[in-house]
């Protein structure tokens, strides 16, 4: 009984000490004809706006767009993805090895390609 209670603390012990996952950040931008540097520190970014001109470090877990002509270059994390929605957005991406992002893209003239 006396290894139970002891095996039951140590499984217990690191959780009531509050070892947890840490919460991944959420970065917003929302803008017009800006030019901007970002970091998402291995979180996610959502832009919203037209005709920014953007460089996000990362890496990234993920890139949600919505809106126009933004010209995007982005670190990404080996397992992440890209949203776009909107019309001739541009986003260069590159990413460790031959990771690729999951892709979903909604409109128009959108170019998404690695970056050299």
């Amino acid at each position: 009984m006396r290894d139970v209670r002891k095996l039951a603390l140590m499984i217990l012990a690191p959780i009531a000490a509050g070892w947890a996952i840490p919460a991944q950040a959420q970065t917003e931008f929302s803008g017009a004809g800006e030019t901007s540097e970002i970091h998402c520190d291995g979180g996610s970014v959502h832009v919203e706006g037209a005709d920014n001109t953007l460089t996000i470090h990362g890496p990234c877990k993920s890139l949600s767009v919505a809106g126009a002509s933004n010209r995007i270059t982005i670190d990404l994390a080996a397992q992440s993805a890209i949203r776009v929605e909107g019309a001739d957005n541009e986003i260069r991406w590159s990413a460790p090895g031959a990771a690729r992002p999951k892709l979903s893209v909604t409109g128009a003239g959108n170019r998404i390609s690695r970056r050299p």
